[in-house]
């Protein structure tokens, strides 16, 4: 079974080819450019090289948000697009649940987070228990003061919302806070894929009607014209 699993959710995107569980192909890149004129152009080239043809992706997996608004808008429309085409369905993933799975099998508490902007940041909690990543906290968009009533021990904190709020998380938490390598914040478009697979054994995918983007809150353009 093949799934295309794609990111688009922060300032990095990525594309990954998984043919069941032998990773094909991976793609993560810092777009300078806009997502809209390198994602297309990215997907068609892994096929490419890689010699697998459109029609043999069975299943196409995205990260649906949180994250960048425009980001999120440009992969969820790229996939629609795939999906109307090649009659295809979609598992949507969540983009922190992504980043939390890249600390694999630790003990401690995973905090990603994600900058939201206005002094705000889209968080959750997980905790490795048994092989499995089991949800403590949903996807939520709060300050890193609300934050603090979900910190009860030592926790690792990862995703780009770290380097603009280290300072604060650390006054806040002090030796509770674990801070890692920033490389292992940044979404992959594999493990939206493998998180993918998961989701199909619940039957849990959806058709390119029904795929839209979870935000969290309204876009500035919501609120100024309501």
């Amino acid at each position: 079974m093949r799934i295309l699993g794609i990111d688009t959710s922060t300032k990095y995107a990525g594309v990954a080819v998984l043919d069941d569980d032998n990773l094909i192909a991976q793609s993560i890149m810092q777009f300078k450019a806009s997502h809209s004129e390198k994602l297309l152009p990215e997907i068609a080239h892994i096929l490419e090289i890689m010699k697998i043809p459109l029609e043999t992706i069975d299943y196409y997996a995205i990260t649906v948000g949180p994250g960048s608004f425009t980001g999120l808008r440009v992969g969820i429309s790229t996939l629609k697009g795939l999906a109307y085409v090649t009659g295809k369905y979609i598992i949507p993933v969540s983009s922190l649940e992504v980043i939390a799975r890249r600390i694999a099998l630790v003990e401690k508490p995973i905090c990603p987070i994600l900058d939201a902007r206005k002094k705000e940041v889209y968080t959750a909690l997980f905790k490795w228990n048994e092989g499995k990543l089991i949800r403590i906290k949903k996807d939520s968009v709060l300050s890193i003061d609300k934050l603090a009533e979900w910190i009860k021990e030592q926790t690792i904190f990862t995703g780009d919302g770290v380097s603009i709020y280290k300072e604060k998380i650390s006054a806040l938490f002090g030796t509770k806070a674990i801070f890692i390598n920033s490389i292992y914040g940044i979404p992959s478009p594999e493990i939206v894929a493998t998180v993918a697979q998961e989701k199909l054994k619940e039957g849990l995918f959806i058709s390119a009607k029904e795929l839209e983007p979870i935000y969290l809150r309204k876009s500035e353009a919501e609120i100024k014209f309501g």
